[in-house]
């Protein structure tokens, strides 16, 4: 049973996500990127948790994440920036709903290893970027 469980470590250790998304890590970077800007300055005032969402993505983008911190988070934050989801995100009330539940979720998951740079990266962001109009 041991050689067998060894065996599976040593395929899944070789898996390179280049070999299923391609070679162009900039390319791929700039999209996740441009794609989650984009969708936080359209929907994340709608989000009590917003600073926690952004704080997610500075958390995916430091180099002392665990692997499988990264790999969370980007899914999270993934199927929040797509699209095509299970409930569509125009759909008043409910269309967040299921992006709100897996970003909860996959937080609830990673909490501790979003620091304190991060929220306060996320937070500096949150107010240069101003994602929504102020109200004064």
């Amino acid at each position: 049973m041991k050689n067998r469980i060894q065996d599976l470590y040593e395929k899944v250790k070789t898996v390179r996500a280049e070999d299923y998304v391609g070679h162009d890590g900039s390319k791929h970077e700039r999209m996740v990127h441009e794609g989650f800007v984009a969708k936080a300055k359209r929907y994340l005032r709608f989000l009590p948790m917003a600073t926690e969402v952004v704080a997610m993505y500075f958390c995916m983008l430091d180099a002392k994440t665990p692997f499988w911190v990264k790999t969370t988070v980007a899914a999270a934050l993934a199927y929040f920036i797509l699209p095509t989801d299970a409930i569509p995100d125009f759909i008043p009330v409910i269309g967040l709903g299921d992006d709100v539940g897996v970003l909860t979720a996959a937080l609830t998951a990673i909490s501790t290893h979003v620091t304190s740079d991060h929220r306060e990266r996320a937070q500096q962001w949150i107010e240069q970027e101003q994602p929504w109009p102020t109200t004064s």
